[in-house]
């Protein structure tokens, strides 16, 4: 029997090994403590530096500790925190007014993260054709697509391992294939009362609709009179280049999701939507106690002033082409890779089939040069870099990248 002494304790145990010891296990643990940031950079509970180009996956639009966002944050803190929906507050109108005057929707409801967004995006879906008389309430997404862990997004979720252990899911729900125009016919009739979409598949592996795609999808959802939801909640906030990533695509939805970006780490989704979803909805329906409080929304003024502030979005476009420049090059320089895509400063590499390692080997090595990456599809990593990254980081990035695919597979450095 061991002594109580020779038990191990806090003292004894590490971070990491204390949270794997603590934690619901859901994450592979033991995982990398973080301890500080400042821009594109993070230090581990040993004191190594980083180049981050997770963002807190895709959430740090500015990086680590941006100038500003505290004050901002604390300022509203100590004159009012949270009223819940039974009150309004200045801080949410001024958001309400500012995020529909910069995206053209008419309305707004706000909760607390991306997967709640969506939740409520796919029930005013619903809402809309039950308001209209239609029988139907099926919905249609697209395989690839991440939409979030509550019941009625992971219904509408590919990844059948994110699946699998909870059905039976909420019924009704047909996948298609993102960019088969031809496919469209055969999931989309009247007994579909919504569609929901990921302009950029971000989850999926930063793989971009085509202008085409979206466009069909627009038009024959238009013809049956059919809402489209935009989930933008990784691809949005001007992470590709443009405040809304649909605008590329000069195609546009009844109803469109932000989050992440949107609070920069301070919990808050928007669900934007036209004024003919708006009037399908009525006291009641649908609600968040803590969606709109003062304190988040007066995060999210500051993101959106940021993001909208004159040659922002601009440069995002210009690092963004940078980056996947440079990625193409590794590609076209390393036999495991076997293509790089993505829009704007959201990008992907994907691993050939016949790589050597796993994209989870990639990760791990890339961590080993000190650069944070995160993965995406099958067999895909990401690149999310803060989106005003500097070119001298964006080269770092590149070159730690490829130190990492050397040390895995050195003999495929040249084609």
């Amino acid at each position: 029997m061991t002594a109580v002494s020779e038990l191990p304790t806090a003292r004894t145990l590490s971070a990491a090994e204390q949270e794997a010891a603590l934690h619901a296990p859901v994450y592979p643990l033991p995982r990398l403590q973080l301890v500080s940031g400042k821009g594109a950079r993070v230090v581990d509970a040993q004191g190594r530096e980083y180049l981050d180009f997770v963002s807190g996956i895709a959430v740090n639009a500015f990086g680590h500790a941006p100038a500003g966002l505290a004050r901002v944050v604390t300022r509203q803190m100590k004159s009012l925190g949270h009223v819940s929906n039974l009150f309004g507050n200045p801080r949410v109108l001024e958001l309400e007014q500012a995020i529909t005057r910069a995206t053209g929707y008419e309305r707004a409801f706000f909760c607390n993260s991306g997967t709640e967004g969506v939740e409520a995006a796919l029930k005013f879906t619903r809402a809309h054709a039950r308001a209209r008389g239609r029988d139907g309430r099926d919905l249609v997404a697209f395989r690839g697509g991440f939409h979030g862990r509550t019941g009625f997004a992971l219904s509408v979720t590919w990844t059948p391992s994110y699946r699998e252990p909870f059905e039976p899911l909420i019924p009704g729900v047909r996948f298609a294939d993102l960019n088969d125009i031809a496919g469209l016919d055969a999931v989309l009739d009247e007994r579909v009362a919504g569609v929901i979409v990921e302009p950029v598949q971000g989850e999926g592996g930063a793989i971009p609709a085509t202008r085409e795609f979206l466009r069909a999808l627009r038009t024959r959802t238009e013809q049956l009179g059919i809402p489209l939801v935009f989930d933008e909640v990784q691809c949005g906030m001007g992470r590709c280049g443009r405040l809304l990533a649909a605008e590329h695509y000069g195609v546009r939805a009844e109803l469109t999701v932000l989050s992440k970006a949107l609070g920069h780490g301070v919990p808050i989704a928007a669900v934007l939507m036209t004024q003919a979803i708006a009037d399908s909805l009525a006291p009641g329906m649908h609600g968040s106690t803590f969606g709109g409080n003062p304190v988040a929304s007066s995060a999210a003024l500051w993101v959106l002033e940021r993001v909208n502030r004159r040659g922002l979005l601009a440069g995002v476009r210009r690092r963004g082409k940078t980056l996947l420049e440079g990625l193409e090059t590794l590609v076209a320089r390393h036999d495991s890779l076997a293509a790089a895509r993505g829009l704007g400063l959201l990008c992907a590499i994907e691993l050939s089939a016949d790589a050597t390692f796993t994209p989870a080997d990639l990760v791990a090595a890339a961590r080993e040069n000190a650069l944070l990456l995160v993965r995406g599809g099958e067999r895909a990593i990401r690149l999310l870099p803060p989106l005003d990254v500097s070119d001298l980081d964006l080269q770092l990035a590149l070159d730690r990248l490829e130190a990492a695919l050397a040390s895995l597979a050195p003999q495929g450095v040249s084609r």
